[in-house]
């Protein structure tokens, strides 16, 4: 076996194909690396075919960690270059012209790059994220009338509603001392998954009760960021035309199939029963017959300075992929910042002394927890610090992506022009941003003081804050996530102390393997009984 493939190697036909192999590698991985040499932009030498990623491929550092150094390492310029895998992204580290290419000069980075089959993978596809030019900016003109203050307020009652039982819940699972240990993840997980089902899909679950209930284990599924999963959506984002032209699913087809019946089967008692409810359903439903309208002014501001009416021809999947992604970030999103929010209460008291001492205040002023409203909630300013600090240290996603559309002209502090191209990538490393001590001085530290307006520091740039986007590809359901943050955590301190206990990790360690922030062993917090 082995002469014969020396002799293979050795004939005319084996150094021909040797030749071919090292001629295809030189042009698709060596000469691809002179990418930014060739236009003056300051770069690191990436690993051939896995790029500057690698160290997190192989699982040896977090994302977060490998775009925080390289933003460090190139302070004295506003952008550099970064393979992923074998693309180059330039990602951009100057606030200024974050804010320039995100907010003023937004037309020509409209697009994520993700682009995903809408007919071939529906749950995705056809979601806001993942639109893309004017089937974006329709969808998003039309959707944006269910987030607006007033809508927020309908669908308040039942968040306030679900908290309430799922509190006295966790009072029936402490111990005799009046206390028990809890993962927080999971814990989140749970609150978030009922939370959407009910505010979304008009679903009443509980998930402390019923622990393998199909919403939570597809949820679960759906959500889930680690390992394989991670790197295949990864994948989708780094390869989108190579993943798009093989067809394949970012999800499975029994996942899309569960949530499409749901959507649809709901839609249909309703329609056929007369039924109202103040949820995403009925927003959507308003949203298809045209019967969604703004607050203030239903007419939506053009680039061309007009105003116009926009419509969308609504499929059964539109209106389940915007559910389900309402259903992705409620779930894995609000989970996360609510996972670390109870860690760094827990591990800084002074901090959870001074937020009860507010819920307390508002609890004597409208009596009892139950009469919260959307509006009190609001009012609370230091609940509010400690959630925008929460996103600040732990920001759910390493990066911003987008996709230049038109020629666009990057200038650096020394001058020198890089011309982009429509097809470029381009990331901005918020985490990166959020923990820079030029922004945000000591910025290891969990300070919610930080973002009073009268603060000893510096104001906070409200622009720097990059949790959740910024410019008008800002994440939509920004809005529902800090709200049902701030009543779930209003609830609970209303109830309960938080505590370290004996397998709570401080400082946290964050899993290597995961795109987002998630403790490597578990989220570990002691829940005492408030006397």
């Amino acid at each position: 076996m082995l002469g014969t493939l020396a002799s293979l190697l050795f004939s005319l036909e084996g150094v021909l194909l040797v030749a071919l192999l090292a001629l295809l590698y030189y042009y698709v991985v060596v000469r691809s690396t002179r990418f930014f040499a060739d236009r003056g932009v300051p770069y690191l030498p990436p690993v051939p075919l896995l790029g500057n990623g690698a160290d997190f491929i192989t699982r040896k550092r977090l994302l977060t960690d490998v775009l925080s150094d390289m933003y460090h390492r190139f302070a004295s310029h506003r952008f550099f270059g970064y393979f992923d895998f074998l693309s180059p992204i330039y990602v951009v580290r100057d606030l200024e012209l974050v804010k320039q290419i995100c907010i003023k000069d937004f037309d020509h980075f409209v697009n994520h790059r993700i682009q995903l089959d809408e007919n071939h993978d529906p749950l995705f596809g056809r979601a806001l994220f993942a639109m893309r030019d004017t089937r974006w900016r329709n969808m998003r003109t039309i959707l944006s009338p269910a987030f607006t203050g007033s809508k927020m307020r309908l669908m308040f009652g039942l968040i306030t509603s679900y908290c309430d039982g799922a509190v006295r819940t966790i009072r029936s699972e402490l111990g005799a001392d009046g206390t028990a240990e809890l993962e927080m993840k999971e814990l989140f997980r749970r609150f978030g998954n009922d939370i959407v089902a009910t505010c979304a899909f008009g679903i009443e679950i509980n998930s402390f009760r019923d622990r393998a209930n199909a919403f939570f284990t597809l949820g679960k599924e759906l959500t889930n960021l680690d390992g394989v999963q991670g790197l295949k959506f990864l994948a989708f984002s780094s390869f989108p035309r190579v993943m798009r032209a093989l067809r394949l699913r970012l999800f499975s087809a029994k996942m899309t199939s569960f949530f499409r019946h749901v959507v649809m089967d709901t839609i249909t008692q309703r329609e056929q029963r007369g039924i109202v409810r103040h949820d995403m359903i009925n927003l959507l439903m308003q949203a298809r017959k045209q019967e969604l309208r703004f607050d203030e002014n239903e007419n939506i501001e053009t680039n061309g300075g007009g105003s116009q009416k926009r419509s969308v021809d609504w499929t059964d999947d539109d209106l389940t992929a915007q559910c389900t992604v309402f259903f992705f970030g409620g779930y894995d999103t609000v989970s996360t910042l609510s996972a670390f929010m109870a860690h760094e209460l827990a591990v800084n008291p002074d901090v959870q002394e001074r937020l009860r001492d507010e819920i307390d205040r508002v609890r004597s002023t409208i009596g009892s927890a139950d009469k919260l409203n959307y509006e009190t909630l609001q009012s609370m300013r230091y609940l509010d610090m400690v959630a925008n600090e929460t996103l600040r240290k732990w920001t759910p996603a390493p990066f911003l992506d987008r996709t230049c559309t038109k020629p666009y002209m990057l200038e650096d502090y020394d001058g020198r022009r890089v011309q982009l191209q429509p097809g470029d990538g381009l990331w901005i490393p918020a985490a990166a941003i959020m923990r820079d001590p030029q922004l945000f001085p000591e910025p290891d530290r969990f300070w919610p003081e930080r973002f009073e307006p009268e603060s000893a520091g510096a104001p906070v740039d409200s622009s720097a804050m990059l949790a959740f986007g910024l410019g008008p590809r800002n994440c939509i359901g920004s809005r529902f996530a800090l709200m049902e943050t701030k009543a779930v955590f209003f609830f609970l301190l209303t109830h309960f102390l938080l505590e370290a206990g004996p397998r709570t990790q401080h400082p946290i360690r964050l899993k290597k393997s995961s795109l987002g922030p998630c403790a490597e062993k578990g989220s570990w917090i002691r829940f005492r009984l408030r006397k």
